[in-house]
């Protein structure tokens, strides 16, 4: 998508600012708009800083738009951008992002930015971005190049494509093109492909198209294509680069993302983990436990993200808690219903906690409304966070009556997403979490 606005240079990046107008009207859909697309830094000649730009984030649909989150596709030193929380953009509201270039050896590289939101439409957008570092040598004058008449434009066309979630051994298929939309021939001397894994490959349709080099007159392409096929649920990235005798951009790039989930069905079932430890309670003294399922304890909890409290990247914590629970707990029980857990304990109150985890991957697809999903738990002893996404949702104590939990503000429509209920045990006698459950319509999952 494009905007008619070029947006400012700005100094730093370690925050994003949020703009737009304070009324809106409640709508049907929301719809994101990113620009630029692509961003080139130019040339450096030394290490270092070498400049920031500006993306910025719009919702131009009519509802408001859920920004989850921004990253690199494979994040290295070049390149960095503003960290984020989730955002949500009312219609007309904008959110820029500080992306920076700092290289350290020459060389060009590239990366991708990843822009993940709740347009249904477009769930991933994705900004190419692109530098170099060249130290000058001193080299003899050249000869005058010889007069060229017109200038060879070099563009590929889309830039990018994001194949989003697809189930494991599938296929998927996207087509691309490299156009000359300058006045003079344009020579492309090579082509390079630079994918993560096998599971991406670029057909450079070389019976229709000819061997390289080609040469393109003014509007003149080629036409190009590439397959993905995945076999794990690894996230997967490749770009296929263009060198060309474009003097202002010799290098273009067609960069394409995609993942898969491993399980079929609804979910990849319940993982239950219980590290038998008691973990002590009063190693900090700004998280005093004094009640029974006291919310500090979640800060105590051993996967290192401290339960998401306080925490200045949730989605980063929240992927190393569920790495945790997936070392820990072994072989996943199929969800066919609800789920408990029950023990005896013989903690000293509130000086002492046990943490026990019940975790699920589960699929919403792309055309369904997250809020027809919810959870529900029975009852606890003695409390209960409950995540999702990333998000603390709620929490559940001792004595209350059975609670659900609606899906509506945290499911994400065509993409793996991840439950996380840690129960916490703070004194002697019983611990339980009784019929963790998923419902769709008020149906129970089964």
């Amino acid at each position: 998508m494009f905007r008619l606005l070029l947006l400012p240079l700005l100094c730093a990046c370690s925050e994003y600012t949020v703009s737009g107008k304070t009324e809106t009207a409640l709508g049907t859909a929301p719809a994101i708009e990113v620009y630029p697309t692509t961003i080139d830094f130019g040339t450096a000649e030394l290490a270092g800083h070498h400049g920031n730009q500006v993306v910025s984030v719009s919702n131009v649909g009519d509802a408001p738009l859920e920004v989850y989150s921004a990253r690199l596709s494979t994040p290295g030193v070049e390149f960095s951008v503003t960290v984020m929380d989730e955002t949500t953009l009312q219609p007309a509201e904008d959110l820029e992002l500080v992306v920076s270039f700092s290289p350290v050896d020459e060389g060009m590289p590239t990366e991708v930015l990843v822009i993940q939101s709740s347009d249904s439409e477009q769930p991933e957008s994705l900004v190419s971005l692109q530098g170099a570092m060249i130290i000058p040598t001193d080299l003899p004058p050249e000869d005058p190049p010889e007069e060229v008449l017109g200038t060879p434009i070099i563009k590929v066309s889309p830039a990018a494509h994001s194949f989003g979630t697809i189930g494991v051994g599938d296929m998927e298929h996207t087509e691309f093109s490299v156009r000359n939309i300058g006045d003079a021939p344009l020579i492309i001397s090579e082509t390079m492909f630079e994918p993560s894994s096998a599971e991406m490959i670029v057909n450079l349709h070389l019976g229709a198209n000819g061997p390289l080099p080609w040469t393109l007159g003014p509007e003149e392409a080629k036409h190009l294509s590439l397959d993905y096929a995945p076999t794990d649920d690894v996230f997967d990235f490749a770009q296929t680069i263009f060198h060309s005798n474009d003097e202002d951009q010799p290098e273009a790039v067609f960069s394409a993302t995609g993942n898969a989930r491993a399980f079929e069905g609804f979910s990849g079932g319940w993982y239950v983990y219980d590290d038998g430890l008691e973990h002590e309670t009063t190693s900090s003294p700004d998280h005093p436990v004094t009640v029974h399922g006291d919310l500090d304890l979640y800060w105590y909890e051993p996967s290192g993200a401290h339960g998401l409290v306080g925490s200045a990247d949730p989605e980063t914590d929240f992927a190393m808690m569920r790495e945790h629970v997936l070392v820990g707990a072994g072989e996943p029980t199929p969800v066919t219903g609800p789920i408990s857990f029950d023990s005896s304990s013989t903690l000293a109150t509130y000086a002492f906690a046990t943490f026990t985890y019940v975790m699920c991957d589960f699929w919403i697809e792309a055309d369904e409304d997250p809020g027809l999903y919810t959870v529900q738990a029975d009852a606890v002893d003695d409390g209960i966070q409950v995540m999702v996404n990333g998000q603390i949702i709620d929490h559940m104590l001792l004595g209350a009556t059975p609670t659900s939990w609606s899906l509506a503000e945290v499911g994400r429509p065509g993409e793996i997403n991840t439950l996380v209920v840690i129960l916490v045990d703070d004194s002697a006698s019983m611990r339980y979490l009784h019929n963790l459950t998923f419902y769709r319509d008020g149906v129970m999952v089964e």
